[in-house]
C-alpha cells in the first residue's frame, strides 16, 4: 500500500477507492465497462509502479478520479509504444461511451501489443563465430542452443540473436509476464463477472421522535440518527435544514417539529424514498425506543426495529444499533456498514444535556438566529468541552455577525476535528481557512466535500459566495442555482447569484432572475435588484416605479429611498438625484435614511469635481448622532475624510490628522478600514505600507480586487506592460479598471484599444453590484470623456475631441475650479477651438 491511496478512513479500508471508475465514484450504475476501467488503472500501476489518480485523502483521490486526467504513461516509462499509450487511455476513459465497450477488444489490442513487441525478425538472426561477436555486449545475448537433427548425433553451437537495447528490453521485461497477467483477468472479466449492486443513493428522511419520557433532553434524538446515518454511502439523508426548506416552500415554515404527517409531505416533494419515525419511551431506567422504515410512496413499512438499554449515557449506542439496522434493512453490504461507521458518541457527545443545547442551536440556525444559536452551542462546550461539533458551530454562528471569539472556537474544533462526523470536518477546514482569510483553499475543501456530498445545501452555496468573490463567475452561477432548485426561498443565493449574473454582463438574465427573487422572497433587496435589472437596460422611469413600490412595502428601508436618487444619476439627471438626496438629510428623517442621503451626495459631489463640497458633506455626517455608540461610524466616517484629503485635494497633513484619529475606532475584521488604509498609505507614496495592508488584510477580498490593486501600482511606477498583463487577467473589468486599461493603452499608444475601454465602460453599471461599481461608475463616467479628448488630439480628430471636452466640462460644471483634468481640459479645448 506504499504511496497510494487505499486506506481511506481511519482503521477501516472501503473497497479499492483507487480503481474505480468515475461512475462507481458517483454512485451510478456500473457494468463491465467499470471493471475495464479498473483493470486500466491496474495496468498502469503494473508498468509505472504508480497509480494514474492519486489524493492525499478520499476526496482528493475522488476528485482525480472525476476530474483529472492521469499522467501521461510514457512520463514513468519513457519507451512506451503509442500502441500501449492508446490501450490505457482508452481503458481510463471517463465516460464509459468513450471506453472499450466489451474487454474481449481491450484482448484483441493487447495480444497485437504483445505479438509487436515480443516477435524477432528472421533477418537479425544469424551464425557466428564465438571470436567475432556482431554486437556489443549491451546490445546482444549470446546462449547455448542444441539443434538434434534426426539423423545425426547431437551438436553444440553459439547463436547470436539481435534484440532491442536496454531500453527496449525493459519494455519486454514489463510486457512478458504483464500481458500474461492481463490475459488470465481479462479471462476473470469475461467469465466471471459479477455486477455490485449500485446504482444512484437511497433519499431517506428522519421524522422527529416522539418523546414519551418527558424529558427534554431527549427531544433532539432525530438530529443525532441523522448524523449517524450519514455516515452511509448507500443512503442519502435529508438534513434537518433541508427538510425545514422544504417546509417553507410548502408554505409551512413557521412549525418547529417535524411529526410523521409532515414527514410523509416533505418525502413526497423530495422523492425519498424511505422515511424512519421513532418514539422513545421509558420504564424505571429502561429506556425503548420503536423505530419504523416505512416506504412512504407505497405506504408499506420496509423495516420494525425495537431496541432498549438502561440508563440515559446507553442512548447513543442503541442510536448506533438504529443506525445499522436501517442502513442493512435499506440493503447496504454488511462489510460496508462495518467499514463506515464511527460510534455516534465519538462523533458528537456521549451527555445527552450537551446534545440537546447543540440541537437547540441547530434550530435556531435554520431560523437564521445566531446570536441565539452562539449561546447554545457555547452551553454544549462548557458541559462537554470535547464536544468538537458545538465548537465548530459556535464558531460558524459567531462568523455571521462577525462577533468576537470565533478565532478561539474554530481552533478548538480543528483540534478535535477527529471526533466530529466527515462533513464537519471538511467544513471545520474551511471554516479555519475563512478565519485566517484564505479563500482558495476553502474553496478547494468545499469542491471536494462536494464529490463527498453533492447535494449538501449549505456546501454549494459556501462554494458560489468565495467563487464570486474570487471571480469564478462560472462555478458560482452553477452552483447557486443548484442552491435555488434546492431551496427557492435562499435569500442570499438569489442575491450572490444576480451579482454573479451582473458581473459577468448577463445583462438579459437579470430581469428574470430579480423577478424570481421577488416572486419568492419579496423584500426589500428583491424590489432593489429588479429596479437595478431595468436601470441596467436604461428602462429608468420603470427602475424608479419600482424602487417606489418597495418603499411602499418597506417604508422603512433607507437604501431603497437611496437608491431613487442613484437612478436619477444614471439617467443624466443629476439635480433630480441631488434633490431627493437631500430630503433625506432632513432632520426629521431616521440615522439610516439621513446617513444614506449624506453617501448619495458624496458620490454625486465627487463624480462632478466637487471635491471640497464632498469634503463638507462627510463633516456633516460626522455629526449626525446615531442610536447605538456609533463607534463604526464615526471610525468609518473619519477614515473617508481621510482617504477624500489624500486622494482628491492632496492634503496630506489633514489626510493623516484624520487618519490617525480614526485608528482610535478601527475594528480590526473590518475589511472597510483595510481599505481606506491601503488607499490612504498609496496616495501618501507610502508604498510598502501600502502592501503591508494587502498582504496582511485584504488578500481575502477577491482575487480580482488584487490583480487592480497589482496593477495600478505597475502602472504608478511606469511597468505599463506588467499593469496591461494584470488588467486583462480580469474577464469581466469594473469601470475603474477599464478607465485604468485606457490610461495604460493610451500611454503604450494603442489608441484604438483606449477608446473601446472608454466606450465599454460607459455601459457597464449596476446600482445594487457587490463591490461598489456604481460608485466607480459615476466616478469614472465623466472622467472618461476627459481621457477620450486626449486620445482624440493625439490621433487628429479634432472634432471628436471638442466633443469629449466638452461634455467632460459639462458635467463637471460646478467642480472645483483648481483641479488638475478640469484646468487642463478648459485649457485643451480653448486652443483647439
Amino acid at each position: 500500500l506504499k504511496g497510494s491511496l487505499k486506506l481511506t478512513r481511519t482503521s477501516s479500508t472501503v473497497g479499492t477507492l483507487a480503481y474505480m471508475a468515475p461512475e462507481q465514484v458517483h454512485g451510478g450504475e456500473v457494468d463491465s465497462r467499470s471493471d475495464i476501467f479498473s483493470f486500466g488503472v491496474l495496468l498502469f500501476e503494473m508498468l509505472s509502479g504508480r497509480l494514474p489518480f492519486r489524493g492525499e485523502h478520499e476526496a482528493a483521490m475522488m476528485y482525480s478520479i472525476l476530474n483529472e486526467d492521469p499522467d501521461p504513461i510514457n512520463k514513468y516509462l519513457p519507451q512506451a509504444s503509442p500502441e500501449l499509450i492508446h490501450i490505457l487511455n482508452r481503458a481510463l476513459e471517463k465516460d464509459p461511451v468513450d471506453r472499450y465497450q466489451q474487454v474481449s477488444d481491450m484482448d484483441i489490442d493487447l495480444r497485437r501489443l504483445k505479438k509487436e513487441t515480443s516477435k524477432v525478425s528472421r533477418k537479425s538472426m544469424h551464425v557466428v563465430e564465438p571470436s567475432a561477436p556482431t554486437e556489443p555486449e549491451s546490445s546482444a545475448s549470446t546462449v547455448q542452443k542444441e539443434f538434434v537433427p534426426q539423423d545425426k548425433a547431437p551438436r553444440t553451437t553459439t547463436v547470436t540473436f539481435k534484440i532491442p537495447t536496454m531500453a527496449s528490453r525493459k519494455m519486454l521485461v514489463w510486457l512478458g509476464p504483464l500481458v500474461l497477467v492481463a490475459a488470465g483477468l481479462i479471462g476473470y472479466f469475461m467469465f466471471f463477472n459479477a455486477k455490485e449492486e449500485a446504482g444512484e443513493r437511497v433519499p431517506v428522511a428522519v421524522a422527529d421522535f416522539i418523546n414519551q419520557t418527558k424529558e427534554e433532553q431527549l427531544d433532539g434524538l432525530s438530529g443525532m440518527l441523522i448524523t449517524s446515518l450519514e455516515q452511509s454511502r448507500r443512503l442519502s439523508v435529508l438534513t434537518r435544514s433541508r427538510m425545514f426548506d422544504i417546509l417553507r416552500v410548502m408554505g409551512k415554515g413557521n412549525v418547529d417539529r417535524i411529526d410523521e404527517s409532515l414527514g410523509r409531505e416533505i418525502s413526497r416533494q423530495a422523492n425519498v424514498k424511505a422515511l424512519v419515525v421513532a418514539s422513545i419511551s421509558k420504564f424505571d431506567e429502561l429506556y425503548i425506543i420503536d423505530m419504523k422504515v416505512l416506504d412512504p410512496e407505497k405506504n408499506e413499512y420496509i423495516l420494525t426495529v425495537k431496541e432498549q438499554a438502561e440508563g440515559k449515557s446507553s442512548i447513543p449506542g442503541i442510536i448506533d444499533k438504529l443506525a445499522e439496522q436501517t442502513r442493512l434493512g435499506l440493503k447496504e453490504r454488511k462489510a460496508d456498514v462495518d467499514a463506515n461507521t464511527q460510534k455516534v458518541a465519538e462523533l458528537t457527545t456521549p451527555n445527552m444535556e450537551a446534545y440537546q443545547e447543540y440541537f437547540s442551536g441547530e434550530e435556531l440556525v435554520n431560523k437564521l438566529r445566531f446570536e441565539e444559536a452562539a449561546e447554545h452551542f457555547r452551553k454544549a462546550t462548557i458541559i462537554d468541552s470535547s464536544f468538537g461539533l458545538a465548537w465548530y458551530r459556535l464558531a460558524y454562528a459567531l462568523a455571521w455577525n462577525s462577533s468576537p471569539g470565533q478565532e478561539a472556537a474554530i481552533a478548538r474544533a480543528l483540534r478535535l476535528q477527529d471526533r466530529v462526523p466527515e462533513k464537519e470536518r471538511y467544513l471545520i477546514r474551511v471554516q479555519d481557512a475563512l478565519v485566517r482569510e484564505e479563500a482558495n483553499p476553502a474553496i478547494t475543501l468545499l469542491k471536494e466535500l462536494l464529490i463527498l456530498y453533492p447535494d449538501d445545501k449549505e456546501t454549494n452555496y459556501l462554494l458560489g459566495d468565495y467563487t464570486f468573490h474570487q471571480g469564478d463567475f462560472e462555478t458560482a452561477k452553477t452552483t447557486l442555482r443548484k442552491v435555488l432548485s434546492m431551496d427557492p426561498l435562499n435569500e442570499r443565493a438569489h442575491q450572490h447569484l444576480y451579482w454573479t449574473l451582473s458581473r459577468s454582463r448577463l445583462v438579459e438574465e437579470l430581469k428574470r432572475t430579480a423577478e424570481q427573487y421577488v416572486k419568492h422572497v419579496p423584500s426589500y433587496t428583491s424590489y432593489s435588484l429588479l429596479a437595478d435589472a431595468y436601470t441596467q437596460h436604461s428602462q429608468y422611469d420603470s427602475a424608479l416605479q419600482i424602487c417606489r413600490v418597495g418603499i411602499e412595502k418597506f417604508p422603512g428601508n433607507a437604501f431603497l429611498k437611496r437608491q431613487l436618487g442613484d437612478i436619477h444619476v444614471l439617467a443624466q439627471s443629476p439635480e433630480a438625484a441631488r434633490g431627493q438626496y437631500n430630503r433625506l438629510i432632513d432632520r426629521d428623517r431616521t440615522f439610516d435614511e439621513r446617513l444614506e442621503g449624506y453617501y448619495g451626495l458624496v458620490d454625486l459631489t465627487t463624480s462632478r469635481g466637487e471635491y471640497r463640497k464632498a469634503v463638507a458633506i462627510v463633516d456633516a455626517m460626522l455629526k449626525l448622532e446615531p442610536p447605538t455608540l456609533g463607534r463604526r461610524h464615526t471610525g468609518t466616517s473619519l477614515m473617508l475624510r481621510a482617504g477624500m484629503k489624500v486622494v482628491y485635494l492632496r492634503d496630506i497633513t489633514g489626510g493623516r490628522s484624520d487618519y490617525e484619529r480614526a485608528l482610535q475606532f478601527e475594528d480590526a475584521g473590518a475589511q472597510t478600514y483595510a481599505i481606506f488604509r491601503y488607499l490612504y498609505h498609496l496616495h501618501s507614496g507610502e508604498y510598502q505600507k501600502a502592501r503591508n495592508v494587502v498582504n496582511a488584510r485584504l488578500r481575502v477580498i477577491s482575487s480580482n480586487f488584487i490583480v487592480t490593486i497589482d496593477g495600478s501600482e505597475a502602472m504608478k511606477s511606469g511597468n505599463y506592460g506588467t499593469a496591461l498583463e494584470h488588467f486583462t487577467k480580469i474577464a469581466h473589468p469594473t469601470p475603474f479598471i477599464q478607465y485604468q486599461t485606457a490610461r495604460v493603452y493610451t500611454s503604450t499608444g494603442q489608441y484604438s484599444a483606449a477608446i473601446s475601454s472608454l466606450s465599454d465602460l460607459r455601459t457597464n453599471y449596476s446600482v445594487f453590484e457587490s463591490g461598489g461599481n456604481y460608485s466607480e461608475f459615476v466616478d469614472m463616467y465623466p472622467l472618461s470623456y476627459y481621457l477620450e479628448g486626449t486620445i482624440y488630439e493625439r490621433t487628429n480628430e479634432r472634432a471628436k475631441a471638442i466633443k469629449s471636452y466638452e461634455t467632460f466640462l459639462r458635467l463637471w460644471r460646478n467642480a472645483d475650479k483648481d483641479i488638475p483634468q478640469y484646468v487642463d481640459a478648459k485649457d485643451r479645448l480653448a486652443a483647439l477651438r
